[in-house]
C-alpha cells in the first residue's frame, strides 16, 4: 500500500509533535525517613513529599523549581547521618532507594582521614548516585551529588576558617572550600567515567547545607567553567551557603542555574563578609526565606510560622525560635569583623584567625558525635514502619525531659537566671534561636511548609548609625515603647522586636524593618545644643550592605527635641525628615518614655582627692536635678571630718556635665598645742564631669572653703592643710580658700 507524500508528512509532523510534548508529571507520595544533625528524635521522622523524576526533565535549571528545591533540602539534611558507621541501614541510603537508585549505583565517601598529609582538614563527606530515567529523547541518567555540611568536629570547622592559610594574603576564592572541591571533582569525574555516564547528556542534582552548600555552590561554577557538564541539565540548590569568592563574575548570567537559599536570620551565609574591603559573594541566585522583617508580620506569625512548626516540632520536638530582627544582628557581626580586621591580611596578622581556631579546638577537643541511630532494614517500600511512626510521641516526651534536665556550665547559670527573669526566658530563647537560625532542619521545615509563592521575600531594611550621648525612645503607632536609649546607652531589657540596637563606642546602630514605620523621639536636656551625627545604611533582604549615606546632623537641646520615623520611609532615603518639638510639645513623650535622666533617683558611690592632701569618699543620693552628698574626709595630718551638702547637675553638652554644690564640712583638727579642735567650714564646689557610660562619670573642679576669722581658723592653719592658692578676701572677716579637686562617681 502506497502512502502519499502529504500523508507521510502529516504522520511525521504528528510524531514530532508528540515527541516534543512535555512529559506529564505523575507524582507519587514518598515518605522519607528523616534524620540529620540536630534531629532530637531517636527514630527517623517520617516526612512525606510528592515526587516524580520528570520534574527534572521538564525543568529549566535557570528557573527556580520548588519541587526540586524541596528534594534537595531533604537530601542535604539526611546527608548528616553517619553513613560510614551504618553503610547498609542509614537513612540516606534508604532515601536513595525510595527514589529508585540501586545500591550498586551509590558511592560513599564518609570515612574521612583528617591526618591525610595532603588533604588534612580540607575534606567533606559526600555521596554520588545515578539511575536511568525515561525522557522524550530516550533513556538518560539522573545523577545526585550530595555534600554533607560541617559535622560536630573541629577539623572541617578549621577548613571553614581557612580563607587563605597557605599565604595569609588576600585571595579570590576561599582556600578551604576550593581545596575540598578539587578532591570531590576528581572523584566525581572518575565516578562518571567508571559508570559510563555522559557529562553533557545527563541530569545532575548538586546540593548541600552550610559547608556542603558552599562546596556545592563552588562545584557548580567549576563544572560549568570546565565545559564538561552543561548548565542546561545541572540543578544546583544550596542551603545556608557561606560566601565563596571575591570574583566579580559570581553574578554573571551563566551561573544562574545555581540557587542559594538563605535564612536572613542566619549568620553563616554572611561570612566571609561582603562589606568594605571584604568582597565575598556566592555564585548564582540568592533567595531569602520570609521572616518578620521582610514579609507581612501578621501573616508570618499567624500563618507561616505555625505551618513551619508542624514540621519543626517533629524534628526538634520544640517550636522554632526566630530572631524577629531579620538580618540585623547578623549584619552587625560583619560590621564588627570588618572593623576589627579591615582585610584578609589583618584577619591573620592580628590573631583573629588564631583565636577562632583555638576556640574551635577547645570546644571540640572531645570531638563529640551525634547519637548513632540503629534501625532494622525496611520491610516496607516507603522506608519507615508504622511502629516507628507510632513511637514518635513517646520519644518526644522522653527527649523533652532530657532537654529540661540539661544545664549550662555553673559559671553561666547566674547570667541565664538573671536574663530569664528580666526578659520572659530571653536567655533560653536566644540559645534556641542561635541553633535554629542555621539548623538544616529549619531550612527543610520552611521548604516543606511554604509554597513557592510564599517562601521567599525580597524586601530590604535600613539601619541608622547615630552618634553621641543621645536620649531617645523608639515606639510604634500605638504608642508602645520598643526600645530606649539613655545617655547613649541602650537599655537592653527594653529592646523589643522588630527593633534592633547594637551599641558601639560612642555610637549606636538602630535597625528597622522594611515592612513598617516606627517612630523615634530624640531628646537631650543640654544647655548647649548637642551635635548628633547620623548615617543611613540600606541593606538587601539577605542583610548585605548596599549603600550608606553621607553623615548628616541635628541639634537637640533642652528646649528642642526631634521626632522622625524610620523603616519603610528609610528604605531608599538618605536623609531623615524631622519634626521639631518645643520643650512643651516634647514633654508628654519625654515623660511617658522616661527620657529625662535628671529625675531618676540613684545612689552613686563617690571618691575624690583635693590638692592639699585631703582624700574623701562617700555617696551621692538623689536625682541629678537635686541630690544630697555625704562624704567622709581624711587628711595627711591624721585629722578627719564629715561633709554633707546639696547640689544640682546640668547637662552642659553631650556627655559633659556641670555640678554646683554647697557643703557644710565638720572637721576635727589638731591645733598647735596638739589638741583636737572642732570646726565647721562652709564650702562651695563647682565641677565639670565627663560621663562615658550611663552611670559612672569622672570630674574635676574647684572648691572654695569659707574661712571666718575667729570661728574656724584652726581648719586653715598651715599645720592643718597645704594651700597651693592664695586666699580670696571678701571682707574683713570672710575669705575663700580655693583648691583643685578630682574624683569619680559610679
Amino acid at each position: 500500500m502506497k502512502m502519499s507524500k502529504a500523508k507521510l508528512s502529516r504522520i511525521i509532523f504528528l510524531l514530532a509533535a508528540i515527541q516534543a510534548m512535555p512529559v506529564q508529571v505523575h507524582a507519587k507520595p514518598i515518605i522519607f525517613p528523616m534524620h540529620g544533625l540536630m534531629v532530637a528524635s531517636k527514630k527517623p521522622v517520617p516526612i512525606e513529599m510528592d515526587w516524580d523524576d520528570n520534574n527534572f526533565i521538564n525543568a529549566n535549571p535557570k528557573v527556580y523549581n520548588h519541587k526540586i528545591a524541596r528534594l534537595a533540602a531533604i537530601f542535604s539534611t539526611i546527608a548528616y547521618v553517619h553513613a560510614d558507621e551504618r553503610p547498609n541501614t542509614n537513612e540516606l541510603l534508604k532515601s536513595y532507594r525510595l527514589l529508585g537508585f540501586n545500591e550498586s549505583n551509590i558511592y560513599w565517601n564518609y570515612n574521612l582521614d583528617y591526618n591525610h598529609p595532603m588533604n588534612q582538614n580540607n575534606q567533606a563527606a559526600y555521596s554520588f548516585a545515578f539511575k536511568d530515567i525515561q525522557t522524550p529523547s530516550g533513556t538518560k541518567k539522573l545523577v545526585f551529588l550530595i555534600i554533607r555540611g560541617t559535622p560536630l568536629s573541629a577539623n572541617e570547622w578549621l577548613s571553614n576558617l581557612n580563607i587563605s592559610d597557605s599565604t595569609k594574603k588576600d585571595i579570590k576564592v576561599h582556600e578551604g572550600f576550593l581545596s575540598t572541591c578539587e578532591i570531590i571533582k576528581q572523584d566525581f569525574y572518575k565516578f562518571l567515567q567508571d559508570n559510563a555516564i555522559s557529562k553533557s547528556d545527563s541530569y545532575f542534582l548538586i546540593s548541600g547545607h552550610s559547608r556542603g552548600a558552599a562546596i556545592a555552590n563552588l562545584l557548580g561554577s567549576i563544572f560549568y567553567d570546565d565545559k564538561v557538564i552543561t548548565s542546561d541539565k545541572m540543578f544546583v540548590y544550596t542551603f545556608a551557603s557561606p560566601n565563596v569568592s571575591q570574583e566579580d563574575r559570581t553574578q554573571n548570567d551563566e551561573y544562574k542555574f545555581i540557587w542559594n537559599i538563605v535564612n536572613a536570620e542566619d549568620a553563616v551565609p554572611t561570612v566571609p563578609p561582603n562589606r568594605n574591603k571584604w568582597n565575598w559573594k556566592k555564585f548564582g541566585n540568592t533567595r531569602v526565606i520570609a521572616n518578620y522583617w521582610n514579609s507581612d508580620p501578621e501573616t508570618y506569625l499567624n500563618d507561616y510560622l505555625p505551618r513551619m512548626n508542624k514540621y519543626y516540632k517533629k524534628l526538634l520536638l520544640r517550636e522554632y525560635a526566630p530572631f524577629k530582627s531579620g538580618p540585623f544582628f547578623q549584619s552587625q557581626a560583619s560590621r564588627i569583623l570588618t572593623g576589627y580586621t579591615p582585610d584578609v591580611k589583618t584577619y591573620y596578622r592580628f590573631g583573629l584567625h588564631f583565636i577562632s581556631a583555638t576556640a574551635l579546638k577547645l570546644a571540640f577537643r572531645s570531638e563529640p558525635k551525634s547519637e548513632n541511630i540503629i534501625s532494622e532494614e525496611d520491610s516496607q517500600a516507603q522506608g519507615i514502619t508504622a511502629s516507628e511512626s507510632s513511637q514518635q510521641s513517646a520519644e518526644s516526651a522522653e527527649s523533652e525531659e532530657k532537654a529540661e534536665a540539661m544545664q549550662l556550665p555553673f559559671v553561666l547559670r547566674p547570667i541565664q537566671s538573671y536574663v530569664n527573669n528580666h526578659t520572659d526566658n530571653g536567655f533560653d530563647y536566644a540559645l534556641n534561636a542561635a541553633v535554629d537560625m542555621h539548623a538544616c532542619e529549619a531550612y527543610l521545615s520552611w521548604m516543606l511548609a511554604l509554597e513557592e509563592n510564599e517562601i521567599f521575600a525580597s524586601l530590604g531594611s535600613s539601619q541608622i548609625v547615630i552618634d553621641g550621648a543621645l536620649d531617645c525612645a523608639i515606639y510604634d503607632d500605638d504608642g508602645n515603647m520598643l526600645a530606649r536609649i539613655v545617655n547613649g546607652m541602650p537599655e537592653i531589657f527594653t529592646i523589643t522586636p522588630p527593633v534592633g540596637i547594637m551599641p558601639l563606642p560612642y555610637k549606636n546602630v538602630l535597625g528597622f524593618p522594611g515592612n513598617k514605620n516606627l517612630n523615634i523621639i530624640v531628646h537631650k536636656d543640654s544647655l548647649i545644643p548637642t551635635i548628633v551625627g547620623y548615617k543611613i545604611e540600606h541593606y538587601d533582604a539577605a542583610g548585605t550592605l548596599l549603600e550608606r549615606s553621607e553623615k548628616s546632623h541635628f541639634y537637640p537641646h533642652t528646649n528642642l527635641s526631634v521626632k522622625f520615623s524610620a523603616g519603610k520611609s528609610t528604605l531608599e532615603e538618605n536623609q531623615l525628615t524631622f519634626e521639631k518639638l518645643s520643650r512643651k510639645e516634647a514633654k508628654p513623650l519625654v515623660k511617658k518614655y522616661k527620657l529625662n535622666d535628671n529625675f531618676k533617683f540613684r545612689i552613686q558611690p563617690e571618691i575624690e582627692a583635693t590638692f592639699g592632701s585631703t582624700f574623701a569618699m562617700g555617696a551621692r543620693i538623689g536625682a541629678p536635678v537635686f541630690y544630697g552628698t555625704v562624704l567622709g574626709e581624711l587628711r595627711s595630718t591624721k585629722s578627719y571630718g564629715l561633709a554633707s551638702g546639696i547640689g544640682h547637675q546640668h547637662i552642659l553638652y553631650g556627655r559633659v556635665l556641670f555640678d554646683s554644690e554647697l557643703f557644710a564640712r565638720y572637721l576635727w583638727t589638731k591645733n598647735d598645742e596638739d589638741k583636737k579642735v572642732f570646726d565647721i567650714v562652709p564650702q562651695a564646689r563647682f565641677t565639670l564631669a565627663y560621663k562615658p557610660l550611663r552611670r559612672a562619670h569622672y570630674f574635676a573642679g574647684v572648691v572654695f572653703d569659707m574661712n571666718i576669722d575667729g570661728f574656724n581658723d584652726t581648719a586653715f592653719s598651715t599645720s592643718a592643710r597645704k594651700s597651693y592658692f592664695s586666699k580670696i578676701r571678701l571682707n574683713e572677716k570672710l575669705s575663700l580658700q580655693p583648691a583643685i579637686q578630682i574624683g569619680a562617681r559610679f
